[in-house]
């Protein structure tokens, strides 16, 4: 279990797929305290209330997109320090340049593999 003084990490899902959500919970959320949102309006709600040390974010969502949504921490000092890792259907490789060009640290593909989450959580959470 990854902790920190006695308490989980904190890792912020953002993805507009319900059942995308469940998925990422239910592969973290014994080691880890899961949040999720569902849009970049609830993520930041999210972000007011607890200190992420995580986000995983969907690059393809209605409203504000995850590169919109990474924009928006990047210019935020509040923010910006809190590792961003990208979940997305979109494997182009001009998506995937753009999201670490703007300062994601990482990406993992849809569908994930349980492995290949965890594996990307890990690292960023120890």
């Amino acid at each position: 279990m990854t902790e920190t003084d006695g308490k989980k990490e904190i890792v912020l899902a953002v993805d507009d797929m319900p059942e995308v959500l469940q998925s990422i919970n239910a592969i973290l959320c014994q080691d880890y305290d899961v949040r999720l949102a569902v849009d970049a309006a609830s993520a930041l709600a999210v972000l007011k209330i607890a200190d992420v040390d995580l986000i995983l974010l969907d690059v393809e969502m209605p409203g504000m997109s995850g590169i919109e949504f990474l924009d928006k921490l990047q210019n935020d000092s509040a923010y910006k320090a809190i590792p961003v890792v990208f979940i997305t259907a979109n494997s182009e490789d001009s998506v995937i340049k753009t999201a670490i060009a703007k300062g994601a640290k990482g990406y993992v593909t849809k569908p994930f593999s349980q492995s290949a989450l965890l594996e990307s959580v890990q690292f960023f959470c120890s």
